[in-house]
C-alpha cells in the first residue's frame, strides 16, 4: 500500500467517524410514540403530551430552542378539530412563519378550514 493511499484512507476514516458525532438540530423527544398512539386512537392524552413536549423543547439547552417542523401544525389542527378554530389557525400560521417551506401545504389546509 502506498503512502498516498494510506493517508487517504486515514483521512476518509477520520471524516467518516467525525460525521457520527453530529449535534442534532431538533429534539423530538418521544413524539414518534405519541403520534403512533394517536393515529390508533384519538385521545386527550395526545394533546397533553404535545403541550408537555412544547414546554420541554423550549427549555432545552443545546438545541435551537424552537419546536421541530410539524408540531405547531399538528397541535393547531387538533384545536381546529375541537372547535377552537381561531387558536388552531394561529398555530398553523405560526408553522408557516417558522418553516416557510411548509407554506404551500399549510396554506391549503388554512383555506379549507376558513371556508
Amino acid at each position: 500500500m502506498s503512502k498516498l493511499s494510506l493517508i487517504l484512507s486515514i483521512c476518509f476514516s477520520c471524516l467518516l467517524l467525525s460525521s457520527c458525532a453530529t449535534n442534532t438540530l431538533y429534539s423530538w423527544n418521544d413524539y414518534e410514540d405519541a403520534a403512533y398512539k394517536y393515529s390508533k386512537v384519538e385521545s386527550e392524552e395526545h394533546k397533553k403530551k404535545l403541550l408537555k413536549q412544547f414546554d420541554k423543547m423550549k427549555k432545552q439547552t443545546g438545541s435551537r430552542k424552537t419546536v421541530p417542523p410539524g408540531y405547531y401544525a399538528e397541535y393547531g389542527f387538533l384545536l381546529v378539530k375541537e372547535g377552537k378554530t381561531e387558536e388552531g389557525l394561529a398555530l398553523l400560521k405560526k408553522e408557516i412563519e417558522l418553516y416557510p417551506e411548509s407554506t404551500i401545504y399549510i396554506s391549503r389546509i388554512i383555506k379549507q378550514l376558513e371556508k
